[in-house]
């Protein structure tokens, strides 16, 4: 498998790098280098047994963050998850389930590896024998290799070296991996740093007579770098992973249970390619029945879409939300229809005028736009928790590099940028409402029609 948005290491046998032996070819990397005023021999040693959580209060948070969705996820289950660790060393990683110790050359290289979907909230561990690292091409994975090494350049000191490698295993994983990489990418560089920063300081203060100058000449050098635009960055890093680390899996999956994040759903075969996938889903007081009719005459120009309506119109959607059922608009067909826009709307693309895709009364609505390869497609679906409650799922599945919507070009890191800092969170914000809409329309339905019976 070759690169597909990086660069490629030498593939001849003869290579330097323990590295380059299980995994000589990968997509992307990320390269740090320190010097040490210390001995090579002194420095391997610090590198191994640096404490990585004695790194900042910023590296234990991003930590957190990173595991916040499985600790979450474990304890809806009644599962206990493993303590926290009290130190985190790369001599240790060969006891981790996660990671493997793939080779070393004492006093020269340390290399160790996983495998896994790093994209994923919870990350999906793959468990392998350190031999099968190189040869492993399952689908759906990435490869993650890093490297530490030191070198001799000049009496008393050394070079150290941090390298990590990542190859995915097919195009659905390259392509979710690159989503990933995008966002993550300044935070591993940043932890990296801090990495060598420690076993810098740890290798110093070994070397040293005198173990407070080092300590000194390292707190010095951090001052000068001027302690305002660290604590603003600080700020924005801290900012940012809580973002991308808890909320927006959250939001991401706002109301699913844990057990039907991922399951399969009436239209997710109309669009099987799709790189991105968002799942709502709110439980209603009403019978399926009592909730379709609200379903059938969602759309601009009909019953609207129960959501922020002055919001909408404030961008000239022209929306307005009935807060009761219409006959006439109740007679709806696969191939009809659904408009988000007024037909003259200045931004209108096909997107803004989708059909109806799938239509299983009582069960579940499909929309996409017209085309044979559409951007998204969005379903609706109905699923019976019992005769008087109901459970809406609302299904987006996407393509966003292909989406007309917006202003920036196809493929444009301006798009990413957008649709992650802002499409993202509107999809949210807007169908968030329209579910409670519905859920408070139908209710007060039931209610309505409980009091004329009785």
């Amino acid at each position: 498998m070759g690169p597909a948005f990086g660069s490629s290491a030498s593939t001849e046998a003869d290579t330097s790098m323990l590295i380059d032996r299980h995994l000589p070819e990968f997509d992307v990397t990320v390269v740090r280098h320190a010097v040490v005023d210390a001995d090579p021999e002194t420095t391997y040693d610090a590198m191994l047994t640096a404490d990585l959580l004695d790194t900042g209060p910023i590296v234990r948070a991003l930590e957190r963050l990173r595991t916040a969705p499985m600790v979450v996820s474990q304890r809806l289950r009644g599962v206990s998850g493993e303590p926290e660790p009290e130190q985190l060393r790369f001599i240790d990683v060969s006891k981790t389930d996660e990671w493997l110790h793939l080779e070393d050359a004492p006093g020269e290289e340390f290399v160790f590896g996983a495998v896994g979907k790093f994209w994923q909230p919870a990350i999906e561990w793959r468990q392998l024998e350190p031999d099968a690292f190189a040869a492993f091409d399952e689908p759906g994975y990435a490869k993650l290799a890093i490297s530490l090494s030191v070198r001799s350049v000049g009496e008393g000191r050394t070079l150290l070296s941090y390298e990590a490698r990542t190859a995915t295993t097919d195009e659905r994983a390259r392509r979710n991996f690159r989503w990933y990489w995008r966002v993550i990418r300044p935070f591993a560089g940043y932890l990296m740093s801090r990495v060598l920063e420690r076993i810098k300081a740890d290798a110093e203060r070994q070397a040293s007579r005198d173990a407070t100058e080092p300590s000194a000449d390292v707190d010095n050098r951090a001052h000068s770098n001027g302690p305002s635009s660290r604590r603003i960055a600080t700020a924005m890093l801290v900012l940012v992973a809580t973002y991308h680390f808890g909320v927006r899996p959250w939001h991401r999956r706002w109301g699913v249970p844990a057990s039907d994040v991922e399951a399969p759903l009436p239209g997710d075969d109309l669009l099987p390619d799709a790189t991105d996938l968002v799942t709502h889903a709110i439980e209603i007081d009403a019978p399926t029945e009592a909730v379709w009719p609200w379903l059938v005459q969602l759309g601009q120009g009909r019953g609207g879409f129960y959501s922020y309506d002055w919001l909408e119109n404030a961008v000239g959607a022209d929306i307005h939300t009935v807060d009761r059922i219409v006959p006439e608009l109740q007679d709806l067909e696969e191939g009809d229809t659904i408009r988000l826009a007024p037909e003259d709307y200045p931004g209108s693309s096909p997107e803004s005028a989708p059909t109806v895709a799938h239509l299983d009364p009582e069960r579940a609505l499909v929309l996409r736009p017209p085309g044979e390869s559409p951007a998204w497609t969005w379903a609706f679906v109905l699923e019976s928790i019992d005769e008087d409650t109901t459970r809406l799922f609302a299904r987006m599945r996407s393509k966003p590099r292909q989406s007309s919507i917006g202003p920036f070009t196809e493929g444009s890191p301006l798009r990413t940028i957008t649709n992650y800092l802002f499409w993202e969170p509107a999809h949210f914000v807007m169908e968030r409402k329209m579910l409670t809409g519905i859920k408070r329309r139908a209710e007060q339905a039931k209610q309505i029609d409980s009091f004329s019976t009785a």
